[in-house]
């Protein structure tokens, strides 16, 4: 049984407790009329069975000390405070392990642990502080000094239960008593599964007794005890469910307000503050999502910021910013940061010195800063506000400490920022301007320019993080401070991958901000930069994958940025690129194709010279040959990319020469096959190649429990599908033949070829499926699910004429129909929509609407029967040519078996004739039961 405060019967240097403690003695002396006024006598029992017991009490006598300990409670709460040093004695032996006799005590007796518990700490009900003054020592000394003694008892009592409940949460919080799974921290187990005790604590459910205790207590012991229990409670995710519930967070609020820049006792309400906010942030942040908190927080941070010289006021300090950051991940508590005046209080220390000084002496820091409560016309009350103060704030060096707050504060005042008072306010403060001031070397702030380099690209790197936020909020602003300009010049001279790496982050959502973004970069000569960065093959492929999103973006619908992407041999570039060979790489190969084919897709195709250049370099049989092998996500971008440049009579031509080098088929074939796909998972086709609903013919409808849901014309046609159903059996019959005729004729070479082919095509199978896996098979079969690309399959081949040069089989002919129908399909399904919603909406269209609708469905479902029609004929002839080719088979066998016969006759041996009648037999047999099945 694992060890814990509960139990400790191991340590042989305790005095173990007595075995047999008379209970009912006491309970008979306490309870008995004829005793029960003898109080002092109560408390003398009481002190003795705690002295006998100081080593801690027995768990089998936990019903027993119950009843005893509630017993006395109420004795006390009715006005008997001489049992006062009795309960301080009891709730003192308390504290200590309780002992085992043996080792099923713990499984017998451990459920009375809360009670007990609960019980105990009912006695802070009857211990608060007193609300009044007392009596007058001068009139009525004795009533005064007794008042003092109560009150002084009180204390005592509640210090003690403290003390109780601090040694009950802090016991077990190590690694030898928790267990911990692989890799693991150890605060991670304690949050999810806590302690035996702390799961005691749990469900004595003290928190609300504690926390009312909590609020009126004014001892500064009891205090810091307190404090202690509740920090180490807080560490489990129920209990800090439980103080978030009770209301105990503003009281540390307060508590940390009463001794700002004092005692540690405010650091320790900061701890709890931060566990609660990390274990339970929903209920945390909506308790602490209150006006009168966050202007509690602008007078810590004023006060931190200005009078905070020392190590542990920028401890504080920093413990501030990691609460407010917590606090500000809620999206309701933004706004406040700027009506309570600290989003202009943390934005006058995030900016430099230079525009923090002129933000002072011009008053419109003052302003900002000015909260709900401040009087119209007066200066706040905070020493950061006077712009004639001698208080000027504590200056932030390059220590670890100023480091880490620059850190938090960035972070913090950029996610701030979504809200639009506080960007209204980060604006009014230049912070933009600030924050590109650190990525220039050039013009670094003077505070800055003796820092290391190491330092340096840590500043950066968080800048350019609340940067990528910004310039999604306030983009005009980062426009006006030439923001596009620093970062991109900040990426041509930077040698670090991470600077690269946030700099390219940042131009992928500044493109995103506007066409004149991308204009600007233009000019600015990004589109040479980011080929260059492309290039390079040093470069990991996350970054050169963000190079070619960038690319992308700055092209797309801007012909002076796609002439310079020609200019710089960007076309040539991307064309070696449009390969999907993820065995190359441990890399994401998927992402990286599909930045690709959306770089081809925007800086190539529309610009009729790229396009030029890029057919020249074989980028069209480049894009067919990665169609081929690339999983569903890339595929479907391929094709979008193929019809868009098929619209180029040049492309048209090259499409219909292409070949695959690996099974020799066409590209018409190809898209095809992917338009089977498509119809496949719509599950709108028949086994014969067939429209299964003539109203529906692209996307059939499903139920509720995912069946599909038949329409008039689909009932229809069940008998032409039941008619035609033989064709896949026979089809399945004539396979199984085939391959046994090969086996029986000994035709090893044309085996052994097949054979090696279907290894191979099994092999490529796997390969791509498992480098679709690689990519992202959630994000994969999400996109499968919302795009059909059969409208892009038709663009192509719509480009290219329906009328091919290839020969088509049977299914790829029904499927070429179906295709041919996709507009009218398209339109039809369109109609029959309106006319359900109209329906749905109770809304009656007039008499030449509903005709002209009504006309609109019927001359579209002809040419759907029509295309079924042709479809049905084509498949009653692919059904035909397979008996016919099953027939001349069996007669293949029969003629091969007569001949077997006839030989031995010849030679005039009947040594041969037992087997020629065999194989005559099993010949006939087996046509006889193909023949049968057909």
């Amino acid at each position: 049984m694992e060890s814990t405060m509960l139990e400790a019967s191991g340590n042989k240097n305790l005095m173990p407790a007595p075995d047999e403690v008379d209970f009912d003695s006491i309970m008979e002396l306490m309870t008995s009329k004829y005793t029960v006024e003898l109080v002092d006598r109560h408390v003398a029992a009481i002190r003795k069975l705690c002295k006998v017991c100081c080593n801690g009490f027995l768990l089998k006598h936990l019903e027993a000390l119950v009843d005893l300990l509630k017993l006395s409670v109420d004795r006390f709460s009715e006005g008997q405070y001489e049992l006062a040093p009795a309960l301080c004695d009891f709730t003192r032996v308390a504290s200590q392990p309780f002992v085992s006799c043996k080792t099923s005590d713990m499984i017998t007796y451990g459920h009375h642990l809360p009670g007990f518990i609960k019980v105990l700490v009912s006695v802070l009900t009857w211990t608060l502080p007193p609300t009044d003054e007392g009596p007058n020592a001068d009139e009525d000394p004795e009533g005064r000094a007794a008042w003092e003694s109560r009150k002084t008892m009180c204390e005592r009592i509640r210090v003690e239960v403290a003390h109780t409940l601090a040694c009950w949460s802090r016991f077990g919080l190590d690694e030898d008593s928790v267990e911990l799974l692989p890799n693991q921290p150890l605060i991670q187990a304690v949050a999810d599964s806590g302690t035996p005790n702390l799961r005691i604590l749990r469900q004595s459910q003290v928190m609300d007794a504690l926390s009312s205790s909590f609020r009126a207590e004014d001892s500064p012991e009891a205090i810091v005890i307190t404090l202690g229990a509740v920090r180490d409670m807080s560490l489990y995710r129920p209990l800090a469910r439980q103080i978030t519930n009770c209301g105990l967070i503003s009281n540390l609020v307060h508590v940390i307000r009463v001794n700002l820049l004092g005692s540690d006792v405010l650091l320790v309400a900061a701890e709890v503050l931060w566990n609660v906010l990390e274990l339970d942030w929903a209920g945390a942040t909506e308790a602490l999502g209150q006006e009168e908190v966050i202007e509690s927080f602008r007078d810590f941070m004023d006060a931190v910021l200005t009078r905070g010289y020392r190590f542990k006021d920028k401890i504080f300090r920093n413990d501030m910013m990691v609460l407010l950051m917590y606090i500000s991940k809620r999206v309701e508590n933004r706004p406040l940061f700027a009506t309570t005046g600290l989003m202009a209080l943390l934005l006058g220390y995030a900016v430099s010195d230079t525009r923090r000084k002129f933000l002072r002496e011009s008053g419109i820091l003052a302003d900002l800063m000015r909260g709900p409560n401040d009087l119209p016309g007066v200066l706040p009350d905070l020493a950061s506000a006077n712009p004639q103060g001698g208080q000027q704030g504590v200056a932030l060096t390059n220590t670890q400490e100023d480091m880490e707050f620059r850190m938090l504060l960035w972070g913090t005042l950029a996610r701030c920022c979504s809200s639009e008072a506080c960007a209204e306010v980060a604006v009014k403060c230049g912070f933009v301007a600030s924050l590109l001031e650190c990525l220039d070397a050039a013009e670094a702030p003077v505070e800055q320019q003796k820092w290391s380099s190491e330092q340096r690209r840590k500043i950066q790197l968080e800048a350019l993080s609340a940067l990528f936020q910004l310039v999604q909020y306030v983009p005009e602003a980062f426009m006006e401070a030439q923001g596009n300009g620093v970062v991109l010049q900040l990426l041509q001279a930077t040698r670090s991958r991470e600077v690269q790496r946030k700099c390219l982050h940042l131009l992928q959502v500044a493109v995103r901000m506007g066409p004149h973004f991308c204009e600007d970069l233009g000019k600015m000569g990004a589109v040479g930069t980011l080929i260059e960065l492309f290039t390079d093959k040093d470069n990991p492929m996350s970054s050169r994958q963000i190079c070619a999103s960038v690319l992308a973006f700055l092209c797309k619908g801007n012909s002076s940025n796609a002439r310079e992407f020609r200019k710089k041999d960007g076309v040539e570039a991307i064309r070696d690129e449009v390969v999907y060979r993820p065995d190359e790489t441990t890399d994401n190969h998927l992402f990286y194709s599909l930045c690709v084919v959306d770089c081809v897709w925007n800086a190539v195709v529309g610009t009729r010279k790229n396009e030029i250049r890029f057919l020249d370099a074989g980028g069209l049989f480049a894009l067919l040959d990665a169609l081929e092998v690339a999983p569903m996500l890339l595929k479907r971008q391929i094709i979008g990319c193929l019809a868009d440049l098929m619209e180029y009579k040049r492309a048209a031509k090259l499409f219909t020469q292409w070949n695959s080098q690996v099974t020799m088929k066409g590209a018409l074939k190809l898209l095809l096959e992917l338009w089977q796909n498509e119809q496949e998972a719509a599950g709108n086709m028949t086994k014969d190649g067939v429209i299964r609903d003539l109203e529906q013919p692209l996307n059939p409808r499903y139920d509720a429990t995912g069946a599909l849901v038949p329409s008039d014309s689909a009932l229809m046609e069940d008998g032409a599908e039941s008619v035609l159903t033989g064709t896949s059996r026979a089809a399945g019959k004539f396979r199984h033949a085939k391959n046994f005729a090969d086996t029986a004729a000994g035709q090893s070479v044309t085996s052994n070829l097949l054979g090696s082919t279907a290894r191979k095509g099994k092999f490529e199978k796997a390969s791509m499926a498992g480098h679709e896996r690689q990519g992202s098979m959630v994000l994969s079969n999400a996109a499968g699910k919302e795009q059909d690309c059969r409208a892009k399959i038709y663009a192509a081949l719509k480009c290219i004429g329906f009328e091919c040069q290839e020969t088509l089989s049977i299914t790829e002919r029904q499927l070429m129909e179906l295709v041919k129908l996709y507009p009218s399909a398209v339109e039809l399904e369109m109609w029959i929509q309106v006319q359900e919603n109209l329906e749905r909406h109770g809304v009656k269209p007039t008499s030449a609407d509903r005709k002209f609708i009504e006309d609109s469905i019927s001359d579209r479902k002809e040419q759907a029967a029509w295309v079924q029609g042709l479809q049905q004929k084509l498949a009653s002839e692919k059904r035909g040519e397979e008996e016919a080719s099953l027939e001349r088979f069996f007669e293949d066998i029969r003629g091969r078996a007569q001949i077997r016969k006839t030989t031995p006759a010849q030679n005039g041996g009947a040594g041969g004739a037992p087997e020629a009648e065999a194989l005559e037999s099993d010949g006939e047999g087996f046509a006889e039961s193909s023949q049968g099945d057909l």
